[in-house]
């Protein structure tokens, strides 16, 4: 199965429907996963089932992660078929090349980040290094790259991924904002984490002038929404009409799993040392 065959699968617009779909390709693929479930209730009726694929043993690594939910009534191309997708790709080369990663791909993004919160409720934080979180990677042509592990001092796991060379080649933005994803479950457990995105050139600019929009008590004030919605981006997301298989862009997707995979390196030794891989049984002796 190819990657447009994998996104096709997945760009369902009911959720139950999305959910089989991933387990049909991670199952087609051969990628063992688990599933981390939590019963619906008043709030969320159809509950989550996050699907997690684990290296092998008890390993500390790093994490890559994606929701595959979507808005109703939309069949969730770029928000969230894509990133996906290209993590299903990353995972079938990491495992390749006999390098650890932990991957995750979340329910219920669309529903006040319920899957990864009931992920970073469940898991063991000393099994994660560091996170990179996708969402909206198959549309535009500048990859935008936001950094939370300030907040938490540097961390030498994420260092390859943000070097100048890197980003020049694969046209990498460093912003100081991107709107709320999983990734602020992940930084919320003290996870030093990257949030990836890609958007046409012209839509990096108005990151700038968001992140001058914090929280107040009353929310984020209107022109913030205003602004949102003058972002080409938002066209394929939440439903808007370019959120459609057909508006995928191939090169949008090759630029962030090239970038991924270049980042992680060739030489298994070299990066488990990197990302401080070992064996938890072994540590605790």
């Amino acid at each position: 199965m190819n990657r447009t065959e994998r996104i096709a699968l997945l760009a369902q617009k009911n959720i139950t429907s999305r959910r089989h779909a991933m387990k049909t390709i991670l199952e087609e693929e051969r990628l063992p996963y688990r599933l981390q479930e939590k019963a619906g209730n008043y709030k969320n009726p159809l509950g989550v089932v996050n699907y997690i694929i684990e290296p092998e043993g008890n390993t500390a690594c790093m994490l890559f992660s994606a929701h595959y939910d979507a808005v109703a009534g939309s069949c969730g191309a770029n928000d969230n078929a894509a990133s996906v997708c290209i993590l299903i790709d990353l995972a079938l080369e990491l495992r390749r090349r006999n390098i650890p990663a932990r991957f995750v791909f979340f329910d219920g993004e669309e529903n006040k980040l319920a899957g990864s919160r009931h992920f970073i409720e469940n898991i063991d934080r000393s099994l994660i290094t560091a996170a990179i979180n996708l969402d909206l990677c198959g549309f535009g042509d500048a990859m935008t790259i936001y950094s939370h592990g300030k907040k938490h001092g540097s961390c030498y796991t994420l260092e390859p991924f943000m070097r100048k060379e890197i980003f020049e080649k694969y046209n990498g933005q460093l912003v100081n904002y991107l709107p709320k994803s999983d990734d602020a479950s992940l930084i919320s457990a003290k996870i030093p984490t990257l949030a990836i995105s890609v958007m046409p050139r012209s839509d990096v600019a108005f990151l700038k002038a968001l992140a001058t929009y914090n929280n107040g008590i009353l929310g984020k004030p209107p022109e913030y929404g205003m602004m949102i919605d003058q972002m080409e981006i938002s066209t394929t997301m939440h439903g808007g009409y370019r959120d459609d298989l057909k508006w995928l862009e191939n090169a949008s997707m090759d630029m962030v799993y090239n970038f991924l995979l270049e980042a992680v390196g060739t030489k298994p030794e070299t990066v488990k040392k990197r990302w401080g891989i070992f064996n938890i049984s072994n540590k605790n002796n």
